[in-house]
């Protein structure tokens, strides 16, 4: 027999979908969330492509930290644009941004002219989740706002899904295409237009733009200051493998080329810390700051955002380990294919908990079911460190599951949290700024990620005799030599390093369990 909560919970959801504003936001939330993750099983294909040394990892990652950074310094801004001049004007400049930057990275031949488009794309989709979310806020009653951040996030979270799974079908349809990964990028501009026409249609009337006055107060140099902070960290971060180290070592030793950025890193980390105090006394004084002071001052709100990048920065290390690893094991041709089945479990099981976390929080609590998220995730990460298998990597399917689990419990109760301390004027601005700790994590997670794995395989890899070609050998025998060399030794030590990080993410999301406790004291119960 059917409970009558049950009842109450499916028309609560058909109330949330028949908001026409909020289901167009979805659908662009959607479009966002693909390529955010899109890159993931096809990057193995489009380096070699583009004639990048598949060596030189600390430097083609910024396709996926371009994208990240963009998105990090759309989103607050994006959100204090739609608290300014409405939701729908927000909406119509992330498309439009987002076109231009799929036909750059479409037809981008290099590897600079990809990452170019990857940032502008960034910037697009930046802006699509916060203000979908502060919408969600706008048009629903308070009761609901939880289950309808759970259907945002789920949609979101789908995107994830399915990101990885469609870069691999438009490769795997394709075979006898030149570049097959180029049309990933072509084939948005139809589903955008789609998404024009349904914010178009979704919402009655444009919202009135206010005064100019307002214009000027959005915070352009706050996000000049954030831009300028995030890029010089994460190129300190990234580069930061190979500082000092000696060389022909690590991934020179297999033909990658130095790092331009290894010996500037000091300069890097020296305009960091510049760019941020100067960010900071600049928040204080600006009428409409980029970062919402007010919020940030509040204990359990920076309790939220710290949980927030903790559980950003493990979540990025499985988005972007499992392709790696495949790629490291697996035959060229089906990585991209590999890569998406093996995603799954984590992706799937991702946007199943975070559509059921409305549901679940009202009948165990959030509080009990954030925790839940937290040991969840902690305990997939664990069962991935002890069962990765450089020979039967389907092994890992139980740890994703697990993981994914846990994040899913986890997206909905952390953004909520953060409109609840938000009144009705800052709502895309709270929304911005949780988002914005979440990629900070992400971001800052891929470097440090990068860095770590370099330096650990440098460590390793200096244990062994280089190989070396001989006065009597030829070139064909050297070369194979060498290969061996590799799918003895270099290869078995990449999957150490891999599985390494994976207990470095359990620890990450172990340490999220502090401020989800002080989030609970601070808002003395009623979280």
């Amino acid at each position: 027999m059917n409970h009558p909560h049950d009842a109450v919970e499916r028309i609560e959801f058909r109330n949330i979908l028949s908001s026409r504003a909020l289901t167009a936001g979805l659908i662009c939330v959607f479009l966002g969330a693909v390529d955010l993750t899109v890159i993931a099983s096809i990057l193995s294909t489009i380096i070699p492509d583009l004639g990048v040394n598949t060596a030189d990892i600390d430097r083609y990652i910024w396709v996926v930290n371009g994208y990240l950074i963009a998105y990090i310094v759309a989103i607050p801004l994006v959100g204090r644009l739609s608290d300014v001049f409405g939701r729908q004007a927000a909406f119509f400049v992330c498309l439009a941004v987002f076109a231009v930057g799929s036909v750059l990275c479409a037809t981008a031949e290099s590897l600079s002219e990809l990452v170019a488009g990857r940032t502008i794309q960034g910037f697009g989709g930046g802006g699509l989740l916060p203000v979908t979310i502060a919408l969600a806020s706008d048009v629903l009653p308070r009761r609901m706002r939880l289950a309808g951040i759970g259907l945002v996030s789920a949609v979101d979270t789908l995107g994830w899904v399915l990101g990885p799974t469609w870069g691999a079908v438009i490769v795997g349809l394709l075979p006898g295409t030149d570049q097959q990964w180029r049309w990933v990028f072509w084939l948005n501009l139809p589903f955008l237009l789609v998404a024009f026409v349904a914010i178009l249609k979704g919402f009655p009337h444009r919202s009135p733009l206010q005064k100019r006055e307002a214009a000027r107060a959005i915070d352009v140099p706050g996000a000049s200051l954030l831009a300028i902070a995030l890029i010089c960290v994460n190129l300190a971060l990234a580069s930061g493998g190979e500082f000092g180290a000696r060389a022909g070592s690590g991934l020179r030793a297999l033909g990658g080329t130095p790092n331009p950025f290894a010996d500037h890193i000091p300069l890097l980390l020296g305009i960091t810390a510049v760019a941020v105090v100067a960010l900071v006394l600049w928040e204080r004084r600006v009428r409409l700051p980029i970062l919402p002071v007010d919020l940030l001052r509040r204990g359990f709100f920076a309790a939220t955002i710290t949980a927030n990048f903790l559980v950003g920065s493990a979540l990025m290390v499985g988005m972007v380990n499992v392709p790696v690893l495949v790629a490291l094991v697996r035959n060229p041709d089906t990585v991209s294919r590999d890569s998406a089945l093996l995603l799954a479990p984590l992706t799937l099981f991702i946007a199943a908990f975070a559509l059921l976390s409305g549901p679940i929080a009202e009948r165990i609590g959030a509080f009990r079911m954030t925790v839940g998220g937290v040991a969840l995730t902690v305990l997939g990460y664990c069962v991935l460190y002890l069962v990765v298998d450089r020979d039967n990597i389907t092994k890992m399917a139980a740890g994703l599951a697990l993981a994914g689990m846990g994040f899913g419990l986890l997206l909905a109760p952390l953004s909520a949290v953060a409109l609840d301390a938000s009144s009705g004027e800052n709502r895309g601005a709270a929304a911005s700024t949780a988002l914005v700790f979440r990629l900070l994590g992400m971001t800052i997670g891929m470097s440090l990620l990068t860095a770590a794995g370099v330096r650990r395989l440098q460590q390793l890899t200096d244990r062994l005799d280089p190989v070396v070609q001989e006065a009597e050998e030829s070139t064909a025998e050297y070369l194979a030599r060498q290969q061996q060399f590799i799918d003895d030794h270099v290869i078995p030590l990449g999957v150490q390093v891999m599985q390494e990080t994976f207990l470095a993410a359990g620890v990450l999301a172990a340490l999220a369990i502090v401020p989800v406790v002080l989030m609970h004291h601070a808002e003395e119960g009623d979280y």
